[in-house]
């Protein structure tokens, strides 16, 4: 029995591949989570980059306080929450190629706006010279990762959704087809 068939999964969530890196090409939801993984590296190197900056003594903006800094981080950090998780970006329903696209559009505006506190951070190391301030608004952009990811958790909570809108089209096996971008 496939899991097409199975009465205990309509929406066939069990088709998700999960994280198989070497697959990507092969699987359009492997690859999204390629990218996905790839931007949340690039936060984690920006890290690193900034431990490194934090070794020298230059002078900082000293027009810029403690508090200034940590508040504009942490604006910034809710701000970016808020629209990730309560932003309604509704998922286009009328055939698989509409949902997939709705659902990468939604995604990628979605991991944006979650990198952005890390952003702030950066920019607040930059003119107060405490590397902790990056560390702050890099736990905001991990929240709203885990938020808006790619996660097999956030794949049924959206199939959820789209089920009590009456849409009756499988998430997961729209967002597995190859992307053709002459479609």
């Amino acid at each position: 029995m496939t899991s097409e068939d199975d009465p205990k999964d309509p929406f066939r969530l069990g088709d998700d591949p999960g994280w198989r890196f070497a697959d990507r090409r092969a699987d359009a939801l492997v690859a999204l989570r390629y990218v996905f993984a790839a931007l949340a590296v690039g936060l984690v190197v920006v890290g690193g980059i900034v431990a490194w900056l934090a070794q020298s003594r230059e002078p900082r903006d000293p027009a810029v306080t403690a508090e200034a800094a940590v508040a504009g981080v942490v604006v910034v950090g809710l701000l970016s929450l808020v629209y990730v998780r309560f932003v309604p970006v509704r998922l286009d329903c009328r055939d698989e190629l509409a949902l997939a696209r709705s659902w990468r559009a939604r995604s990628f505006a979605r991991w944006s706006a979650s990198g952005t506190p890390a952003l702030a951070g950066l920019a607040a190391f930059a003119l107060h010279g405490a590397p902790a301030l990056y560390s702050l608004g890099l736990a905001f952009s991990a929240v709203g990762a885990a938020v808006s990811g790619p996660f097999h958790a956030n794949l049924v909570r959206d199939q959820e959704t789209l089920a009590r809108r009456e849409c009756a089209i499988a998430l997961v096996p729209a967002l597995r087809r190859p992307v053709d971008p002459g479609r």
